[in-house]
């Protein structure tokens, strides 16, 4: 069994792995990765420089082109809490995501996963001993491990932090049973519990109990049997970099071709008296005397065999083709709708076409977050959380719907489940997005209101002559006999 000097020292080399990994994606995602040729040729021409060696006057164009694949993602994976089949485990776990501002911070466990391929929940029990406080946790900070057989659940994890007044690095180590505070110092140590490892972090201070279970679970995006999780951004980085290449190439283009660049062809160049390998300089420029002004406005004449001539500017509708070109394979690559990135198309769309332009993307949504890996941790962190309450009932995780529906579609949806046959209840689940007890609770409320009403008509006219219309009543009066309200009388 490894000691805890051996763990700390396995985990904390996986976190120094895991920043390394993220560090690119991290640029491309908060926009601030410039290509280094671009770069390079906007410090020439404008006399700026992106990666700010020198005091920007125009920085390169950056698209954020990566950051717009992930966001649409990350909008549609939403959580709106949990059901269960027990009444009481349902509203102690929706109670603790609310505690805990799951409704908020699951969106960051989602867009961390998303960019650095991983994220982490974890499971702490409250100083009360009773409730369960859930929490967030980035690859920046914490890693995990897995056993290596069944169940494969997380059987350690580490996590440290600089403590921001002292500057003084501080870790937790959970292990089966055991929750171990450390700190790390300036000394370099031999492991107290005899192995060969030397390390400056020791333990901090006296252990605490815990789950035999470590309470821990990851949120993995595109994990593979035996390969790492990965980011979103991992397998576009090239396309995502192109696009960028494409709009800082489009900017020159734009500048020359804006322009016109003229030429003179046989023109014979004065020289310097002085110096005949020299040309002659202009005294007001100090630039190669040409002998004319090379204007649109002006008329030129030149020599025998000289011409005039003007370069054909560079056309922005090339570029223009090149970027789309560009972007339409970065859609594919993400399955991201096309109204993501040109908002234009969206006027031009009918509800079918646009339907049919998201299909991709929300299938993958539905394969990232309530039909895969997500949805897989969601269900085993609340229930670990449903457990430490004390309750015993199964959880599922309530997932918004992913489709873009307008909301008189929603209702229409729900109308027809109901009408053909599908409870009311069920129908509340699937297509208004609500969840078990909201839906139970509303058919109640329903039922409370008919009761009600029809009591009170009940009350406002105890005999049966009473409920006809005026009309009814004077006609059966006018019968031979006359029928009066008494004769219809119990």
């Amino acid at each position: 069994m490894p000691t805890i000097i051996q763990w700390v020292k396995r985990l904390e080399a996986k976190i120094e792995e895991q920043q390394t990994y993220a560090k690119p994606f991290e640029q491309r995602y908060a926009n601030e990765y410039v290509l280094p040729f671009i770069a390079q040729e906007y410090r020439e021409v404008y006399g700026a420089s992106a990666d700010n060696l020198l005091k920007a006057t125009l920085e390169a164009p950056r698209t954020g082109s990566a950051a717009i694949g992930v966001d649409a993602l990350a909008e549609r994976l939403t959580l709106l809490g949990c059901t269960s089949d027990d009444k009481d485990t349902e509203k102690a776990v929706n109670d603790a995501w609310e505690d805990n501002d799951l409704d908020v911070m699951h969106r960051h466990g989602h867009l961390e996963a998303l960019i650095r391929s991983a994220a982490f929940g974890v499971l702490s029990r409250a100083t009360d001993g009773r409730r369960a406080i859930l929490t967030i946790e980035s690859t920046e900070q914490a890693a995990v491990h897995r056993m290596q057989g069944p169940p494969y659940d997380v059987d350690a994890y580490f996590k440290r932090w600089a403590d921001e007044w002292t500057g003084k690095w501080h870790g937790e180590l959970r292990l089966p049973g055991r929750v171990i505070p450390m700190v790390r110092s300036d000394i370099v140590a031999p492991d107290p519990e005899g192995s060969e490892e030397w390390s400056n972090w020791t333990v901090a201070g006296d252990e605490r109990p815990s789950d035999q279970q470590v309470q821990v679970v990851a949120f993995e995006h595109q994990p593979r049997l035996l390969k790492p999780p990965a980011s979103e951004i991992e397998r576009v980085t090239t396309l995502v970099d192109l696009v960028d290449l494409i709009e800082g190439l489009m900017v020159f283009a734009g500048h020359f071709g804006a322009v016109p660049i003229r030429y003179a062809e046989g023109w014979k160049q004065q020289r310097d008296p002085k110096d005949p390998t020299m040309p002659l300089l202009d005294p007001k420029t100090g630039k190669p005397y040409v002998g004319f002004n090379p204007r649109a406005d002006h008329m030129w004449f030149g020599g025998e065999g000289v011409k005039f001539g003007q370069l054909t500017p560079a056309t922005l509708d090339t570029f223009v083709t090149w970027a789309n070109h560009a972007r339409a394979n970065l859609r594919t690559a993400t399955k991201v709708a096309s109204t993501y990135y040109a908002l234009d198309l969206k006027s031009h769309m009918s509800a079918e076409l646009l339907k049919v332009d998201e299909a991709p993307m929300v299938r993958r949504i539905s394969g990232i977050g309530r039909k895969g890996t997500f949805n897989q941790a969601w269900r085993r962190w609340l229930t670990q959380a449903a457990r430490m309450e004390g309750h015993s009932g199964r959880v599922k995780p309530l997932w918004e719907d992913e489709n873009t529906r307008l909301e008189a579609q929603a209702v229409d949806a729900f109308q027809k489940a109901v009408a053909s046959g599908i409870g009311v209840v069920t129908a509340a689940e699937k297509f208004l997005g609500w969840s078990r007890t909201d839906a139970q609770a509303a058919v109640e409320e329903a039922r409370e209101e008919q009761r009600a009403a029809a009591e009170a008509i009940a009350a406002q006219a105890t005999d049966p002559f009473e409920l006809l219309d005026p009309a009814t009543r004077a006609t059966l009066k006018a019968l031979p006999g006359g029928l009066e309200p008494s004769a219809t009388g119990s």
